[in-house]
């Protein structure tokens, strides 16, 4: 079995903003990593205290030989315009980036798995991003190293300048063409066409602060696929009150267990995407769930509450 990489060449984006605990645990898997090129986005507004220590421990802590870009914002510009500008930033900077937000936990072998695959699909135009999080739970069935879906994870992941091309924040495209019948031949489960149409215009109209459902949007404009490894190798551990939009500690999701990708990584013959584990990942995180499951899962959560 071969090692995980001992000095990171693929650059690295680090996005920030005022959680110094969870920024240090993560800045930490970062310098084990020592990526050879470093850049900080941080969201403001940069006078909060918080916001100035949890940019001090990055810029204090760069203990390696790295080449180090920052973009710190004076002022708060949210969850979609933050993130989707700090991504802008870097790929206009670097040809392929890593990426990973504050609070997600990377195994230490996720920085070889992306940078592996970076190079391997580099001219590989259907495959629009590396991913680290496996939500599905699922291996792919060949016993390859990973497998392709059509959705996409966002807890640390890597892609190319050639895919965040076709970007859009704004989402001018779905505003102007909106459900078509391109988006019901591109859906393959009951209740998916339904569900992106109302999170297209959710995210296109502003109703919900996030920049990642215009990703997706470009993804599944350009029948992309992204490619998920077979091991969970990132771990959110930013659930509960203070976040954005993970607020449910006892969600499946939150803060789960990862575990070492092996090398050299084993490749699968083709490209098909892997239906099963997409699947479940839609029935589990994407359509309403039934009021039978909603009520479950409320009384779960209050039991839980009396218990602690």
């Amino acid at each position: 079995m071969e090692s995980a990489l001992s000095g990171c060449p693929t650059p690295v984006l680090f996005l920030i903003h005022r959680r110094p605990q969870l920024t240090a645990r993560t800045f930490a898997a970062i310098r084990q990593a020592r990526p050879e090129h470093l850049l900080v986005a941080a969201d403001g507004p940069e006078d909060d205290a918080l916001c100035q220590e949890t940019r001090r421990l990055v810029k204090e802590g760069v203990d390696w030989p790295c080449n180090v870009q920052t973009r710190f914002s004076s002022t708060r510009l949210g969850c979609r315009n933050a993130v989707s500008q700090a991504l802008d930033w870097a790929f206009a900077e670097h040809e392929r980036v890593i990426v990973l937000e504050d609070d997600c936990l990377p195994e230490p072998s996720f920085f070889r798995f992306c940078t592996d695959l970076l190079e391997r699909y580099e001219d590989e135009e259907r495959v629009m991003q590396i991913c680290g999080s496996n939500l599905s739970g699922h291996a792919a069935q060949d016993g390859s190293s990973y497998y392709s879906s059509r959705f996409i994870t966002i807890w640390g992941w890597a892609s190319w300048r050639r895919g965040w091309k076709h970007y859009d924040v704004t989402m001018q495209r779905w505003m102007e063409q909106g459900a078509s019948a391109r988006l019901e031949a591109a859906c393959k489960f009951q209740g998916e066409a339904a569900w992106r149409k109302g999170l297209y215009d959710d995210a296109a109209t502003g109703a919900i602060d996030t920049w990642d459902i215009a990703w997706e949007f470009a993804q599944q404009e350009c029948n992309g696929i992204c490619l998920i490894p077979s091991v969970n190798l990132v771990s959110n551990l930013g659930w509960g009150l203070g976040a954005t939009h993970t607020h449910d500690v006892h969600d499946s999701r939150a803060c789960m267990k990862t575990s070492p990708m092996d090398f050299p990584l084993r490749h699968p013959c083709h490209l098909a995407t892997y239906n099963q584990a997409d699947r479940k990942y839609f029935n589990d995180y994407c359509r309403r769930p039934s009021l039978l499951i909603r009520l479950g899962r409320k009384i779960g959560r209050v039991l839980r509450g009396m218990l602690q």
